[in-house]
Parts: C-alpha cells; structure tokens; sequence
C-alpha cells in the first residue's frame, strides 16, 4: 500500500504533516476519473495516507499572479512560462525517427525543428505581452549533456546477446547496442533531463511542451512496412489530420507498481497542479481547435483517456515529461505532419523560410504559434 512509501516520502522531503483528510475523496474521485481509470488503484494507493501530505510547489496559478499585477500591468505581467521544444531534429532527426519527406527534392520535415520554430515564434509574442519564457533548448542539440558513447556499457546490459554465432547476428547485435545508446541518450535521458531543468532551476508556472503529430504510414504488406520504418520505402500520405493535447494521467496497474513513477504520482496529486493543468490544457486545446478548424484526434485502448466530453481534444495519459515536471504541463500535438492536409503547408513554411520570403498569413508554424498565445492569454491573461 502506498501508506509506507508515504511516511518515507515525508521524511526524505521534509514535507509537514496536515492532520486533515479532507481530501480524500477529491483524491479518490481524481484516481478513478483522471489518473488510474483503467486500474486497480485501490491496492496501490492509500488516499487517506495521501491526503496528509501538505501542499509543496515552486509555481503560482493564475489566480495568485493575477494578484500580483498592478493596473496598468501588461496581460501575462508575472507569468513565467517555459517551452520545450520537444524532441531535437537536426544530425539527430533520422535517429529520433522524426524525419521524412516524399518527394527527392521536397524539404526534410524534422519535427525538433518545426517546433523549436513555434517556440521561438510565440515567446516573442508572449514577451510583448508581458510574460518571461524560458525556452528549454535553443537549437538542434541534446539537453542531455552526455552523449550516446557515454551509454553504451548500460545498452550492452539492456540488449540480449545473440542467439547465435554468426557474423551477421554479430553485426546485428553491435547495431542493436549502439541504437540503443542513441535512444538513452537523445530519448529516455534527455527527457529526464528537461524535467530537471525544469524542476529544479527554471521553475516556471506552467510548461508548454510543443510537438506535431504523426500517423503510421499506410503499406500494403509487411516488406513494404519494414522499408518504411527503414527509410527506404515509398511514403506516402494519410488522409487523417486532427489535433489534441494531453495532460498528466492515465496510469495502468504495472505503472502503478513501479517505485518511481508512484513517486511522481504523489507529487503531482498533492501539489494541486491537476487542476491548473486541466485550465491550461483545455485553454490550449481550444485555441488550436479554433485556430486550425481540425476535429480532434481519438484513441483506442486505455493508454489515454478523454476527461470530458465537452472537451473533446484534451486528454490525460501517462507520459514521461508530464508525470515529471511538478509544474502544470501540458502537452500538444496539433497536425498530422504526414496528412495531405499538413504536409504541403509544411512543405510552404519551409519554403517561405529557406529563401528568406514574407511569411503567408496562414502559415502553418504560425498558426500553431499564434494558438499557444491565445491559449496561454485565455488562462493567465487580464484584459
């Protein structure tokens, strides 16, 4: 039961005792609804035991930074908003498996650099109205200060040996680690260091974390799919283009029993950042809805759940940066990059910007840019 990991969690932290259990059912409530609906938390989780620990947080709701503003103030005067920029792009694209194009002369779409882009366009935009942003990288390079060399002892540990002693089993094998390496390096690590950052020296209000979706490629056999996943195959483009967001949740029986990610679960239950998430979350959702005009994605199975259906793009699933970064976080994921509807306005944008032309009004990476300021303004903003 989580009562035990509770009392060590109180004292590692330091944390004070509040003797109320108020909460509780709020906390039951949230578990069966947002957190753990498709599990059986019940043996995980003692909400009683929960509901003693007191409130511990670096940021500030929109409420509390409303109180700090003066009269003449700017909008988002007082917010500190940070954006991650989620993935790399660059020399790491093809290794991240976010990079494509068509056509031989079409421009690669790198997800890492469409997004740092977006990133860059709305903090200027959020400055003039008043708010500090912090952007989590500035260009195509790791977070994670360590490189892929730095893992390879402990890919070697994570991948199974050959099973048997041919030079081409050999060859695989030594591929095997090193893309494994890659994957700890510029994946997994570098996720757990941008929820450092964020933790532990940006400490913002709320974090943005910005991507653009993708959808698998339609083929006709399994040879054609292993050579689409390989990079040597035909593409070729979906009909599919949606958006929607997602915010902390979601967590299954095996997450549940995993130390760590229960960890994690405590902190973001009794900090309160569930509900500025759910603010912000659906403020963003809204704004892409609006600003792009696409129905919302859907998901199949439990890794996800809707929260409401008057809100049908937000939905809370159980995510690395989202369980842990402390602040509220939400993460979106509007287009479909490999959609007849995205593909060619991406292909636009990047046109527009390698020639050093005028942006089109309906730029695509300013569209996507213009909607998180919106969505950022409706939450936090004063007119």
């Amino acid at each position: 039961m989580l009562l035990r990991f509770v009392v060590g969690y109180l004292f590692c932290a330091g944390l004070v005792v509040s003797l109320s259990a108020a909460q509780a059912p709020e906390l039951a409530s949230a578990l069966t609804t947002r957190y753990a609906p498709y599990a059986n938390w019940q043996s995980e989780v003692d909400v009683d035991a929960l509901a003693q620990l007191s409130e511990s947080r670096y940021w500030r709701t929109a409420e509390e930074i409303a109180l700090q503003r003066g009269d003449g103030d700017l909008p988002l005067a007082g917010l500190h908003i940070a954006l991650d920029p989620g993935h790399l792009g660059g020399q790491w694209a093809a290794a991240e498996g976010r990079q494509f194009r068509i056509a031989e002369d079409d421009f690669y779409v790198r997800e890492g650099e469409l997004v740092l882009v977006v990133a860059q366009l709305a903090r200027a935009k959020l400055i003039t109205l008043g708010a500090r942003v912090t952007l989590l990288r500035e260009a195509a390079v790791r977070v994670n200060p360590k490189s892929p060399v730095d893992y390879l002892e402990l890919a070697a540990e994570q991948v199974s040996l050959p099973k048997e002693p041919s030079l081409s089993a050999l060859w695989a094998y030594g591929r095997a680690i090193q893309a494994r390496a890659v994957h700890l390096s510029i994946v997994k690590v570098d996720l757990m260091e941008r929820a450092r950052l964020v933790n532990r020296e940006i400490q913002p209000d709320a974090l943005i974390s910005l991507h653009i979706n993708a959808a698998a490629w339609p083929t006709e056999n399994e040879s054609e799919r292993e050579a689409s996943e390989s990079g040597s195959g035909k593409f070729r483009l979906v009909d599919v283009n949606n958006v929607h967001a997602l915010i902390f949740g979601c967590l299954s029986d095996d997450e549940l029993q995993a130390e760590n990610q229960l960890e994690q679960l405590v902190v973001k239950l009794t900090n309160g950042s569930g509900t500025t998430e759910r603010l912000l979350g659906g403020a963003l959702a809204t704004a892409l809805a609006e600003a792009t005009e696409l129905p919302a994605a859907r998901y199949q199975g439990n890794n996800a759940i809707l929260l409401s259906s008057q809100q049908p793009y937000l939905f809370a699933r159980n995510l690395l940066l989202l369980r842990m970064a402390e602040c509220p976080t939400v993460l979106l994921e509007p287009y479909v990059a490999n959609s007849f509807g995205a593909y060619g306005r991406l292909q636009s944008a990047l046109a527009n910007r390698a020639a050093g032309r005028a942006l089109a009004k309906d730029d695509i990476l300013l569209q996507y840019a213009d909607a998180v300021v919106a969505g950022v303004r409706a939450c936090y903003g004063q007119e």
